[in-house]
């Protein structure tokens, strides 16, 4: 196998595989990028238990040949060449990258990765899908053993989609009005979606989404990607958002709530008992936040348009400024009692919905 290619362009595709190819003992052979090279065009394949990742590119071909080598090492040398183009020759047991060698897998024991044709479910551009899905996963946790809690409900409907996560004691849901050619519901899990934002948010394509044989199904421009899907029950989140109930509302400016709870969360923090937890009071035209760690307390006044009684009770601020991080506008807090589930809202905005469960604190 010899052949040449854009440096830009290589170090693009590799970058991506970073995200997928991760060392394995079960299965080493997962931790390799397999490379082929055909009439002057190259397919890159990498993929892992869960996910694959096909790539095509324009080459300048003088062997056509395969190789199997695990890309980190790679990835580094090739971000410190200063060359337009790279050459890659397999000889004697060893991959010759312009003046470097590396080692290289045996590619015989390759899995085979093969493209599913399937019917397209609708059409995104790559940046805005990224985005979408930046403002559910914040609230799901790869490391939770309960896949409920590490996963993404998508819902696909003819002109709408949906996304949900939630992590027991919160949920976000987001609308978002698109066509689509089919009505179905998926769950992916969190990591693959990870993986899905890292790779789409830096480029700007239209994303072919389709589901198949179980597996979401993304192509675009020059790429092919599946991951499997969960077939864990999600919870039932239209309920939640249907019989919520309130009779207190709570208005902020965005920027001088969040700048009030950076300042408490600098504090909690430090708590070990109650940790970024602090204490809401909605009193009068001001909410007044109060948190304490084992040497320090601290009190923010917030100004607020409130409609209906005043209302006392903790809040974990983290979990609020999450939400607060993905909105541009005010912040709009319904809330019934102490112990009730708290809705926030973007102000004119029902398509981005956000529910807290509130927490015992002493203030």
């Amino acid at each position: 196998m010899k052949f040449s290619i854009n440096r830009e362009k290589l170090n693009t595709i590799i970058s991506e595989y970073s995200n997928i190819l991760k060392e394995n003992p079960v299965k080493p052979i997962l931790a390799g990028l397999h490379i082929s090279v055909k009439n002057n065009k190259v397919i890159f394949k990498g993929i892992n238990t869960e996910i694959e990742l096909i790539r095509y590119s324009e080459c300048k071909s003088e062997i056509d040949g395969e190789v199997l080598i695990k890309p980190q090492l790679l990835l580094e040398y090739i971000k410190l060449v200063e060359t337009e183009n790279i050459d890659f020759e397999k000889s004697n047991g060893y991959l010759i990258v312009n003046d470097a060698e590396f080692s290289i897998l045996d590619e015989t024991a390759y899995p085979e990765v093969l493209e599913i044709s399937t019917l397209v479910a609708t059409k995104l551009n790559s940046i805005k899908f990224a985005k979408l899905l930046e403002k559910v996963k914040f609230l799901s946790s790869i490391n939770s053993m309960d896949m409920i809690f590490n996963s993404i409900k998508i819902n696909l409907f003819l002109d709408y989609l949906e996304m949900a996560s939630t992590d027991s004691y919160r949920l976000v849901y987001l609308k978002e009005k698109i066509n689509n050619n089919l009505e179905k519901e998926m769950l992916i899990p969190t990591e693959s979606a990870m993986v899905i934002y890292k790779i789409l948010k830096d480029i700007d394509s239209d994303v072919a989404i389709s589901v198949g044989d179980e597996k979401l199904i993304l192509s675009w421009e020059n790429a092919y990607f599946t991951c499997k899907l969960l077939s864990v029950n999600f919870p039932d989140f239209k309920s939640l958002l249907n019989n919520f109930k309130y009779d207190k509302e709570f208005e902020f400016n965005r920027e001088e709530l969040n700048s009030s709870l950076k300042k408490v969360i600098s504090v909690t923090k430090n708590s070990v008992d109650t940790k970024n937890v602090a204490a809401f009071n909605f009193k009068g035209k001001q909410l007044v936040i109060t948190g304490m760690s084992s040497g320090a307390k601290i009190n923010q006044k917030v100004n607020m348009i409130k409609t209906g009684d005043d209302l006392k009770l903790g809040i974990n601020c983290k979990y609020i400024k999450d939400y607060i991080d993905n909105i541009d506008k005010n912040v709009i807090i319904y809330a019934q009692n102490a112990t009730s589930m708290l809705k926030i809202v973007e102000e004119k905005n029902e398509d981005y919905i956000y529910l807290v469960m509130p927490v015992n604190v002493r203030a």
